[in-house]
């Protein structure tokens, strides 16, 4: 641990009941960051993201510091809000606290944790400033871009839209695309016919019967749920056999209820199972036979659609943000629909239900072609350059990854900027590294010849050291000695005064 540069990584969020998106996508980073810098997480409270955090065995603080949610709506009124929390306690609090860890650099998770990178800032520390959403478009969008371009040193952007917010020059200088990944252990891979099998006995779905799935944290209006619901009247009509899967913790418990009213008064009760928070992810989308993404709002970039991917599931999408860019790298554009059209929704989980062996199919090529983009190697591949020039720039030391994975090479995303593949890093930052640690060999090789060259000649020294000291007791010593001296020379200067 002594070995790595400390950093501090700020969640905006740490739910009790769930985990969202954006706290797996910290998490996952966290962890893949483990092997090149000590990483401290610090998050609001304790909750489903700092019980695993501490699990994988990162450092947890907990500390409370106040959301902008403006950064992600912006309005007129932002700059002043902002002044205005930086005068309370949790910011001064927060400010002693890096002024006392010094860390190397600071990682901020979301738009809307502006105050811990404004700190950062104010102390000299390095900031590098993560946007996993795409920050709404207005008239006072400026505001919230000049604000995260001044208090950050590098923009980490999870996808191509949410980069689109940024002008050009900014987007050349300082963003570096990083899209996330997943864990392959946390897939449970070799376990999938038996969790299918199982959960689908949990549910009471027949072998022949398709289940269709709906996955999010929260279950709120922008989701979708009542689209997807309307979608399922729509695709009973052709398939009645069809089966519908809900997992997710109510945002909205009154919209949700709405739906769940929905269901009844359609008369599909029984064709519906509502899970709530799922323990288990990976059984609930093994035991799904495609997975439906019916967001209203322009996703950063669409998690779930990953995960379905990486399930091997085919995958019916709107047309909303980021869900193109995966989709699109998955080869499977023609299922996206324009947000908001349930007609166009039903239509595209219609067709792949005609033949469900031909959709079992899309979906293991579409995991082949995520795989090589957003597959766990390429990821690797991306943060370990990344880690590399975080190094040379605010650790002024070479990484050096201690326990973690090696990574194999992969391709890297379709379009954009994306994170550097791992090489040496040209410059004056990296030549000067470089002199540093020549200069910091050559004095070893000093210190340590030095150290031999001495060790030889120790022993003799003290062999004649010792003689010596013989020689004196045996004489009666050197003050008598020094005494019969001093007298012979006052001896000679009273002859030659005569």
């Amino acid at each position: 641990m002594a070995d790595k540069a400390t950093i501090v990584l700020f969640s905006h969020v740490s739910n009790t009941r769930s985990i969202t998106g954006a706290e797996k996508l910290l998490l996952f980073f966290s962890r893949e960051l483990s092997p090149y810098f000590n990483c401290i997480l610090v998050a609001p409270q304790d909750g489903k993201l700092t019980q695993l955090a501490r699990s994988y065995g990162l450092q947890v603080r907990l500390m409370s510091i106040p959301l902008v949610y403006g950064v992600y709506t912006p309005y007129a009124g932002l700059p002043a809000d902002i002044r205005k929390l930086q005068e309370g306690r949790e910011y001064h609090e927060l400010t002693h606290w890096l002024a006392e860890l010094r860390p190397s650099f600071v990682i901020t998770s979301t738009c809307v944790h502006a105050l811990p990178p404004i700190a950062a800032k104010s102390l000299g520390i390095p900031v590098i400033w993560k946007i996993s959403e795409t920050i709404t478009d207005n008239e006072f969008t400026p505001i919230s871009v000049e604000l995260i371009h001044n208090n950050s040193d590098e923009i980490l952007a999870i996808s191509q839209t949410a980069a689109a917010c940024f002008p050009e020059e900014i987007r050349d200088s300082k963003v570096t695309q990083l899209p996330p990944s997943w864990s392959d252990a946390d897939l449970m891979f070799e376990a999938w016919s038996k969790l299918r099998g199982e959960r689908r006995s949990e549910l009471k779905i027949a072998p022949g019967d398709p289940l269709i799935g709906y996955v999010s944290s929260f279950i709120n209006k922008e989701k979708g749920l009542e689209h997807f619901v309307k979608m399922a009247v729509l695709v009973h009509e052709q398939h009645p056999a069809a089966r519908y899967l809900v997992v997710g913790t109510p945002g909205d418990k009154s919209y949700y209820e709405r739906c769940v009213r929905k269901v009844k008064l359609e008369g599909l009760t029984s064709r519906f199972r509502f899970v709530g928070y799922e323990e288990c992810l990976p059984a609930a989308y093994c035991a799904m036979d495609l997975l439906v993404v019916p967001s209203l709002i322009r996703e950063g970039f669409g998690m779930t659609a990953l995960e379905g991917y990486a399930f091997s599931k085919p995958v019916v999408a709107y047309d909303s943000g980021g869900l193109r860019e995966i989709l699109d790298a998955a080869g499977c554009g023609e299922l996206l629909v324009p947000a908001g059209d349930m007609d166009a929704l039903a239509g595209r989980v219609n067709a792949l239900l005609v033949d469900q062996a031909m959709a079992a199919g899309i979906g293991r090529q579409a995991r082949e072609r995520i795989e090589a983009v957003y597959g766990p190697a390429a990821y690797r591949v991306r943060l370990q350059g990344l880690a590399e020039r975080w190094h040379l720039r605010y650790c002024l030391q070479p990484p050096q990854l201690i326990g973690g994975p090696e990574a194999p090479p992969a391709a890297a995303p379709a379009g954009g900027k994306s994170a550097p593949a791992a090489q040496p890093t040209r410059g004056k930052t990296g030549r000067r590294a470089a002199r540093l640690r020549a200069a910091k060999l050559r004095r070893g090789r000093l210190r340590r010849a030095k150290s031999r060259s001495g060790a030889a000649g120790t022993r003799p020294r003290r062999k004649k050291r010792a003689a010596g000291s013989a020689r004196r007791r045996a004489s009666g010593g050197g003050k008598k000695r020094r005494a019969g001296q001093a007298g012979s020379r006052q001896s000679k200067r009273r002859r030659k005064a005569s």
